[in-house]
Parts: structure tokens; sequence; C-alpha cells
């Protein structure tokens, strides 16, 4: 859930079409998120870090989120970015930060600009060099990695993300591969 305050945050839906096979559309998620992440070190030099699998955080906290969603041919990115002081209720500041919070710039338009591009640019590899170079980026970008996690009751360390853009976790009883859930670090 995506609590806001009127011109606060940043909150968006972008439609895409993409070129990538049905298999392969998740990774739009993981690629909008090091879009994200790139975004705001463009607009104000914050250090973003990845929490697999849709969230960004600074400091441990979050910063942002995004949702893929598949819709016939279409796939309908969503993405919050807090930006102002007034886009994190104070019940939530141990857990949530905004850009204004971190230094940044706080112009929603420029956040906005500063993010299409990025999409943009990842949108395009992902499509033409395939998810190698996402996956790269997303784990040089990752907070989380070698660290102890839970998800979806299975505990270890965060080891990566595979080809597919699955996590991966080191269990006592071996490599866990996990398709979807929430992280707790």
């Amino acid at each position: 859930m995506w609590r806001d305050t009127p011109g606060a945050s940043l909150l968006l839906s972008v439609i895409l079409r993409t070129s990538l096979p049905a298999a392969r559309v998740a990774t739009l998620s993981l690629a909008a998120g090091v879009a994200v992440a790139e975004a705001l070190v463009a607009v104000g030099g914050i250090e973003a870090r990845l929490k697999w699998p849709n969230d960004v955080l600074v400091g441990g906290r979050k910063i942002a989120g995004v949702l893929l969603e598949r819709h016939g041919d279409a796939v309908i990115l969503g993405i919050g970015i807090n930006v102002t002081h007034g886009s994190v209720p104070e019940e939530m500041a141990t857990q949530a930060t905004s850009i204004a919070a971190e230094g940044g710039h706080t112009d929603r338009e420029t956040v906005l600009a500063a993010l299409l591009d990025r999409i943009t640019a990842w949108r395009a590899r992902l499509e033409r060099d395939g998810f190698d170079p996402v996956r790269d980026r997303w784990t040089a970008l990752a907070g989380m990695l070698g660290r102890r996690i839970t998800v979806e009751g299975v505990t270890g360390t965060a080891l990566g993300i595979d080809e597919d853009g699955a996590l991966l976790v080191d269990t006592e009883g071996g490599t866990a591969r996990i398709l979807a859930g929430d992280v707790h670090i």
C-alpha cells in the first residue's frame, strides 16, 4: 500500500509494449528498480539500494516501490517515489524516507524526467542485450546480498538473483529459489 499526501510523492503508471517473450516480462520490474535507483542518484546523489523484488531503500528505509502488472499485450509499470517531507507520515518515519529528507532535488517534474530517461534506457538494454546487464547492475545496487533474510518461510543468506530474476537464498538445506514474496532482513 502506498500512502500519499497530494503533491508530496511521484506516483505514476507507465504503459509499455515490449518485445520480450512472456516468460521474461517480469524482469522489467527489476530493470525498473535499477532505473529508480539511478534516477535518485541523478536528482540528488541519493545512494539508493534495491531490496528484492520491488523496493528501493535509502539507509534501510523505503523511498520507492515498483509494481508490474500484465494486461494482454501491455505491461503496466507502477512506481511510487516519496519526494517531499510530507510524503512520509510521522508513524512511518522509521520505515520510510523521502528525497527531501535525503537532501535531494524535490521538483517532481525533474524527478519524473530522470526516471523516464532511466526506464527508457534500461528497457531498451533489456530488450536488446537480455537480462544479464540488468542483473549485473541490480546486483551492484542490491543492499540485501550477504545478509540473513526470511522470505516465504525460507530463512538463509541472500545470494543474488538468477537468470529469470528469482531470488537465490543459501539455506541449511541448499540453495532455495524464491519466485515471489516479501523479504524480511
